[in-house]
Formats: structure tokens, C-alpha cells, sequence
């Protein structure tokens, strides 16, 4: 990311110094940064769009040669965000602004107040409905969880600490790559 932000800052410098060196009085606006789920790809080809669309016809092959090419086809801006805006990594869910994803809803409102009030019943019941939560390829979910409701039912809240962060250290952040949105 910090590449792509390189690419369009070194991009725009080149136009800016070649535009004032033709004191061209008619320049074209600068569009607003590429949004952040732009890939340094996209940011890039929009950069030399940018760049070439400013740069007069004589001198915008050697301002666009000063930015490495990721693509030889040149996008303008307006096309290359939409085709970024429609990716299907876009998350339906999570950090604000975006409402809290299904799995996490769930704990939220199950386990936590479990775990903070200590009640170990209301415990052992949750991590008992989580197993049946185990997506495919996640091997272990199962028998995390199964550990996790015995340590519950034998109040020992470590043991349930334990489970809980055995299962999210294993599988939290490719849960939320792969699955985030996934219904429960």
C-alpha cells in the first residue's frame, strides 16, 4: 500500500513539474486519492492516467515511463476506481461503520457476558453451540470448543480462557479473511 501511495505521490510530482514548465494555464483538476482498498495496481495505472491525461502528448511517454507499469493498458481514473469499488473482497461487515459481522454478533452476546459474570453454566452451554459453528477445514474448532465447555463445567475459568484463545489464535484471523460474513 505504501508503494502504490509512493507511485501516485512521484506521479503527480512529475506532472505538477511538467505542467509548470509548460505554464500551461488550462491544467486539469487533480482527482481526490485513490480510495484504500485500491490495489497498488490499480492505483498505479491510475496515477499514469492522471499523469497522462495532464502531460502535453510530446513529453507524456517520458513522464509515464518514469512510473513502473504493473499493467500496459492505461485506465482512466474514473474507471480504474470502479473496477476497484466492485471487488468482491469488499467486507459487508466488521469495524464500524460496517455492522458487526454474524460470529462476532453471536459472541457478543453469548460469551462475553458469560465470561465476564463467570457464569460457568451459561459458559459450558455456549462453547456446546460452537462446535455445531465449525466451518469446513477447520479441524480443531471442534475440539477447542469441546475443551473449552469441560474446563465451563468443571468451573475452571482458565481452562475456558485457554480455549478461547487456542481457537482464536488458531483460526480468528483467517475466519475473518475467508468467512466474516458467513450466517450462523
Amino acid at each position: 500500500m505504501l508503494r502504490s501511495h509512493f507511485a501516485l505521490l512521484g506521479s503527480l510530482t512529475i506532472a505538477a513539474f511538467v505542467a509548470c514548465e509548460d505554464k500551461k494555464p488550462d491544467i486539469a483538476p487533480v482527482p481526490p486519492p485513490t480510495p484504500p482498498a485500491v490495489t497498488a495496481t490499480a492505483a498505479t495505472t491510475a496515477s499514469v492516467a492522471v499523469v497522462a491525461s495532464i502531460v502535453p502528448p510530446s513529453s507524456a511517454s517520458a513522464a509515464t515511463s518514469a512510473v513502473p507499469l504493473a499493467s500496459a493498458s492505461i485506465k482512466p481514473p474514473a474507471i480504474a476506481a470502479a473496477s476497484a469499488s466492485s471487488s468482491p473482497t469488499a467486507p459487508t461487515c466488521g469495524d464500524k461503520p460496517l455492522p458487526p459481522c454474524p460470529l462476532y454478533s453471536w459472541m457478543k452476546a453469548n460469551t462475553s457476558p458469560a465470561m465476564a459474570s463467570q457464569d460457568f453454566a451459561a459458559l459450558a452451554t455456549a462453547l456446546d453451540r460452537i462446535v455445531a459453528f465449525a466451518p469446513p477445514g477447520y479441524g480443531n474448532w471442534g475440539s477447542i470448543a469441546l475443551d473449552g465447555a469441560k474446563a465451563a463445567r468443571d468451573n475452571k475459568l482458565d481452562g475456558v480462557k485457554g480455549a478461547c484463545r487456542g481457537c482464536h489464535d488458531q483460526y480468528k484471523a483467517r475466519y475473518k479473511k475467508e468467512l466474516r460474513g458467513r450466517k450462523i
